[in-house]
């Protein structure tokens, strides 16, 4: 049993270790050079219009690095290898592998777990990431926002039955994960210079192409 719980772990985590919004960019942003691993799908989509559609792929390729570790474990495992699993994944996410532990602040591999684990909650994680967004127009507010009700409305919905209390510890640990990754915007947030979710990338005071934007 411990040897199939470390392989799904060192699966996993290598499956989220995959940087797709990084090779996403190199491929279709031919005139601004990328130098840096955190490139979230909302960076493709801010960056040019002609990378929109790569973006949206790019969205898609992060979810499922976040579903196909939590299902694997869900199938295998129940419930505890659903946690696992994409526990891994998310772990990978943010410190990767194959980008020298550089991660991407992209929200994508959560909701990818979250919808193997209780698909509800995505519908209403988007909802708030929505009227956040709305309210102030910094994703990456909204990002944080809809972290810390990521684990209220798992245990508001009564999610993993007996299992509940390590679903909730898990996704106290995701959400933490995510304020981890969004460091740098926090900092930027409090000091009044992150851009506008309608900004454009020029706009930016005090931080360049070069470095990570959300």
């Amino acid at each position: 049993m411990i040897e199939r719980y470390a392989l799904l772990a060192a699966t996993s985590y290598l499956i989220g270790s995959i940087p797709f919004g990084l090779y996403a960019a190199r491929w279709s942003l031919t005139t601004a050079p990328v130098n840096s691993a955190n490139v979230a799908p909302l960076d493709l989509y801010r960056r040019s219009t002609s990378a929109r559609r790569v973006a949206g792929l790019a969205f898609c390729l992060e979810l499922v690095k976040g579903f196909v570790p939590a299902l694997m474990g869900y199938l295998t495992l129940g419930t505890v290898g659903a946690v696992g699993g994409g526990s891994a994944a998310l772990v990978g996410h943010n410190f990767p592998l194959f980008t020298r532990l550089q991660g991407s602040n992209s929200l994508a591999p959560l909701l990818g777990v979250l919808l193997a684990v209780y698909p509800i909650v995505v519908v209403i994680l988007a909802l708030v990431w929505t009227a956040a967004l709305a309210a102030w127009r910094y994703a990456s507010l909204a990002a944080l926002v809809m972290a810390v009700v990521s684990p209220l409305a798992l245990a508001a919905l009564d999610v993993g039955g007996s299992q509940e209390n390590l679903v909730i510890a898990a996704a106290v640990l995701w959400s933490l994960l995510v304020f981890f990754a969004h460091r740098e915007n926090i900092r930027r947030l409090l000091s009044g210079r992150e851009a506008m979710v309608n900004a454009a990338p020029g706009q930016r005071s005090g931080v360049s192409r070069s470095r990570r934007v959300r």
